[in-house]
């Protein structure tokens, strides 16, 4: 059988890829400040001549990385929010993909690597939060979407919600992965899944009788003052 011949495109995009996986797992494995882009090609099976044709440069080839994974996510959760008028089938399908990212996103060690990078390296961290603004902002386009599908208001800001869903799903990541008997799979899937419902799922109104509601049960100046006033000298 006649192997066919691959489009100038399509070999450019198969050496891409093969730069980017071979640059995951060594990033992974040495982190990013001690991989070249000599380690990357050579672990590729290609030049440093090859590298520069595709990418301008380490950085450039990491943040393609996280966007790459990035824009899987982004497409399985647009497909869910596509798939279905249903607020209980939403429901499901959305919280079992999210709590289930602790252990299938691929870069989940090169965010905290990045973290690592950009407090060191400013011109890095520029980028960095360039990235993370367009992340979050994405997740709270997600969170407006399924509110106006489900006519249900979030509990809080969607841009604050979408702080915390990364941020929680990134440290639960971490922590399975350094002690994966105390954070185990049910307990991570746990934790992300109350998280997801408590602040999209969850009313608005339900939660704020909730609230109200433990503060009356707490005993007179023990209540939760979401509104202090500073103490006076």
């Amino acid at each position: 059988m006649t192997r066919q011949r691959l489009s100038r495109e399509q070999s450019r995009e198969q050496t891409r890829d093969r730069l980017l996986d071979a640059a995951n797992a060594i990033f992974t494995k040495k982190g990013y400040a001690n991989t070249s882009v000599e380690d990357i090609a050579a672990a590729a099976g290609y030049t440093r001549g090859a590298f520069y044709s595709n990418f301008g440069g380490k950085s450039e080839l990491f943040f393609e990385l996280l966007r790459r994974e990035s824009t899987k996510i982004n497409l399985e959760f647009q497909r869910i929010l596509e798939s279905s008028t249903d607020k209980t089938e939403l429901e499901t399908q959305i919280a079992r993909y999210y709590s289930g990212l602790y252990r299938d996103d691929m870069c989940s060690m090169l965010w905290i690597e990045a973290k690592m990078v950009a407090v060191r390296d400013t011109r890095f961290r520029a980028k960095l939060n360039a990235f993370l603004n367009e992340k979050q902002n994405k997740i709270a386009e997600f969170i407006e979407i399924f509110s106006t599908l489900t006519g249900e208001p979030p509990a809080a800001p969607p841009q604050e919600i979408a702080i915390g869903l990364l941020a929680l799903c990134e440290g639960v990541s971490f922590a399975h992965q350094c002690d994966p008997q105390r954070v185990d799979d049910r307990t991570a899937e746990a934790v992300l899944s109350w998280f997801m419902h408590a602040a999209i799922f969850a009313p608005k109104s339900t939660l704020t009788s909730q609230a109200q509601d433990q503060g009356k049960a707490q005993p007179k100046g023990q209540g939760l003052d979401l509104n202090p006033t500073p103490s006076q000298p």
